[in-house]
């Protein structure tokens, strides 16, 4: 963990509830785009995409008897700000996760923060130099010390941006985006799940 020199404190009680978080996201996309730009009805199209799959995951989203046991044994608060964006595709996946093991657990509490309100906090925490999200950020609910972070996507992931990267011409954008849904669509939120336990049992 890297020390940073924010008030987190600050920024949780700024942020917002997982259910304020989702009728936020709704309100947006429901907006008029006459007035917009392509890039903004983009982001509307794909926040309106991602609410569907945030509510699929709610209805089927199914955590381990083993995840259960350990997030019951939990005994001291941990608060977990996630750093989001409705138009975010591993948010969509992600988020809904975090909110069912907070929901688990009397000693986890899961709040909000749009990114593009306020760039100072993402950029603590930098994803090989890009404000890749979401971010959950781990802290001590009394002291607002930080314990830990995760994010953007699980360790599963990181070969599939490393091959991007490495050869964007004959692995797409595209290419990518597909195979990382896939993964989440077989994977059913287990491996968002097991990564972070690890980090809230410390």
């Amino acid at each position: 963990m890297k020390s940073n020199t924010i008030n987190l404190e600050n920024y949780w009680n700024k942020a917002v509830s997982y259910s304020e978080y989702k009728k936020i996201i709704k309100e947006r996309a429901e907006q008029n785009t006459d007035s917009l730009s392509g890039k903004e009805k983009e982001w509307i199209h794909f926040t309106k995409l991602n609410i569907s799959r945030i509510n699929r995951i709610e209805k089927t989203l199914v955590l381990s008897e083993d995840i259960l046991s350990k997030l019951h044994s939990i005994n001291h608060k941990i608060n977990i700000l996630v750093i989001s964006e409705g138009w975010c595709g591993d948010a969509a996946q992600i988020v809904p996760v975090i909110n069912k093991m907070a929901e688990n657990s009397d000693h986890l509490e899961l709040k909000l923060f749009f990114r593009d309100e306020d760039e100072v906090l993402i950029n603590q925490y930098l994803t090989n130099g890009g404000k890749a999200i979401p971010i959950a950020i781990l802290f001590n609910a009394k002291t607002f010390e930080e314990v830990s972070h995760w994010g953007p996507r699980p360790k599963a992931c990181i070969p599939l941006l490393q091959r991007y990267k490495a050869d964007p011409e004959n692995y797409t954008h595209d290419h990518f985006v597909l195979d990382i849904q896939n993964f989440y669509n077989q994977d059913k939120g287990q491996s968002i799940a097991n990564e972070l336990i690890e980090l809230f049992q410390r």
